[in-house]
């Protein structure tokens, strides 16, 4: 980090202990590879019921996590926007006196170097209570350099991945407490050396604080069954969601119960009030009666793989138009993962559309093998009007990428029926706005 930027960050993290100094909540930090957003708004939303809350809103980063603390929105990331922030810290702290029992904190991590690092995040704030949802191959390519067997590198990846991610977990004392996902082999892994309270689900073992026995998914709902302290519970949510959603949910009941909020509690005001963040499989009618899934505001292979699974279920009466975009960020892994992805494609959907140099030179020879129907294109301006002219009437179509140079978004807001719906779209506002105008 050079110097300015070190002085800045320190300014902000300083200002935030200030700042939560003034108000004390209690801080419910949720880490994990994937399904973070979704997690962290439920939690949110079930808390809201019943408390004051804060959230950081999808905010998971050295910079985010005190923006939102401290109420200040950055506009365009501009010297004179950054100059304009720092003269308004000084004026949040003397003036933004707004209590809230519970702040709500993603926590996300990039590297394994510091700002980017859960130790870093771990400087700003200290959770008390933390759910990690689970450890996956992300942001492959900056752990890349710290790899000491290049033998094993996919092993060693995860690891240092796995690393930043339990760090959230082992920094909480004895009274303080860890809502785990024990299918998850990297957390069950560190689960016996954690100090803290322990509140645990899975679907493999039935001892688990919450038990996970099973998921049935339709067109039009999605209904997760389990078990907690000798109770049976189902929650039902009136549409359709990939399986991994049901992770996501009961990891919020679980933390909200360690809060004191029952669980039949929890489950009614995730049946009412269900939202998802934009983005992550939301569901929209589309031109030509068409049904397009929404999942353009990031990817990694299983969030796709989870994506391309609910596309062929609805989409099980109609044809399945899959829109890919790269999965970035992966490094020297980005070949076995697009390999695998280019198999899910092909049992999932019946067209594809590949987007980006990733897809081109891992997915698209496997599906021109396989005889495969698809077309691909280097940018996402290039392939719009091919899509608006090929999606057929009645299709059911997904639309999954990772955001840098991609912004899929772009593909659903033409496919829009009623235009007004760009509004539940990811990164609205001028600032993207701007971006978007000038990639490709």
């Amino acid at each position: 980090m050079n110097v300015i930027k070190s002085l800045l960050l320190l300014y902000l993290r300083t200002a935030v202990r200030v700042q939560l100094a003034k108000i004390r909540p209690i801080i419910v930090g949720v880490g994990g590879s994937s399904g973070k957003s979704s997690t962290a708004g439920f939690i949110e939303t079930i808390l809201k019921t019943k408390y004051k809350v804060l959230g950081t809103g999808g905010k998971n980063s050295e910079t985010g996590i005190p923006f939102s603390i401290l109420g200040i929105k950055i506009k365009n990331y501009s010297k004179l926007d950054w100059l304009r922030v720092c003269l308004l810290v000084p004026i949040s702290i003397l003036f933004n006196w707004k209590k809230y029992d519970f702040l709500v904190a993603e926590m996300g991590i990039d590297s394994p170097l510091p700002p980017k690092n859960m130790g870093y995040l771990l400087k700003i704030i200290n959770p008390k209570v933390v759910v990690l949802t689970n450890i996956e191959y992300e942001h492959s390519v900056y752990f890349e350099p710290f790899i000491k067997d290049n033998k094993k590198p996919e092993e060693e990846i995860l690891k240092l991945i796995s690393d930043e991610e339990v760090s959230l977990l082992k920094a909480l004392s004895q009274n303080e407490i860890a809502v785990l996902n024990l299918d998850d082999p990297e957390i069950l892994s560190v689960a016996g050396d954690l100090k803290a309270r322990l509140i645990s689900l899975s679907s493999e073992d039935a001892d688990a604080d919450f038990y996970l026995q099973g998921v049935k998914v339709d067109e039009n709902e999605f209904v997760a069954e389990f078990s907690n302290d000798g109770e049976k519970y189902s929650i039902e949510i009136a549409q359709s969601l990939p399986l991994f959603f049901d992770y996501s949910l009961i990891l919020s009941i679980a933390v909200c119960s360690a809060l004191g909020i029952k669980v039949e509690e929890s489950i009614a005001v995730l049946e009412e009030n269900f939202k998802l963040p934009p983005g992550r499989a939301s569901i929209f009618e589309g031109i030509k009666n068409t049904t397009i899934i929404d999942s353009s505001y990031n990817s990694s292979f299983n969030a796709a793989a989870g994506m391309l699974d609910l596309l062929s279920l609805i989409g099980k009466d109609s044809r399945r138009f899959a829109v890919i975009g790269d999965m970035r960020e992966q490094g020297s892994l980005s070949e076995m993962l697009h390999k695998k992805l280019a198999k899910q494609i092909i049992e999932t959907s019946d067209y594809a559309v590949l987007i980006g140099p990733e897809t081109q030179k891992y997915v698209l020879p496997y599906l021109r093998e396989q005889k495969f129907p698809h077309r691909h294109f280097v940018s996402c301006t290039e392939a719009m009007d091919f899509i608006e002219e090929n999606v057929k009437e009645g299709d059911a179509i997904l639309v999954k990428g990772s955001q840098n140079t991609l912004f899929l978004e772009r593909v659903v807001e033409m496919l829009l029926k009623d235009k007004t719906d760009a509004s539940g779209l990811p990164r609205r506002g001028v600032y993207w706005d701007k971006i978007r105008a000038k990639t490709p």
